[in-house]
């Protein structure tokens, strides 16, 4: 047998916009929950106060998602983060966009 085969990621670091990223999704989905939970326990009468936690969720999303682009630019860094926080706040984003264009008609 040979010598074991390891994967090494030397040189490679964690991207700090990428953890933004990654945290501004996390960020948004514990809103849109929240809010998603006030207005399900008020029966669908919640009011304006959860429009505006769902609006706010949504320009978090957008920061999340724009940061998550500008760091899978940066070389040499690990990937989990960045792509983590683009899938998130892109499937986020297209909740609250359905949401309120559902609320629309």
């Amino acid at each position: 047998m040979g010598k074991k085969s390891r994967l090494k990621f030397q040189g490679r670091k964690h991207s700090k916009k990428g953890i933004a990223a990654m945290f501004l999704a996390l960020l948004s989905f514990a809103g849109l929950s929240a809010a998603s939970l006030i207005s399900a326990s008020a029966k669908g009468e919640a009011g304006i106060v959860v429009g505006y936690l769902g609006l706010a969720c949504l320009v978090v999303a957008v920061a999340g998602f724009v940061l998550g682009i500008v760091s899978l630019r940066e070389p040499d860094i690990l990937y989990f983060q960045p792509v983590f926080g683009v899938a998130v706040n892109a499937l986020i984003m297209v909740a609250l966009i359905s949401l309120y264009l559902t609320g629309m008609m």
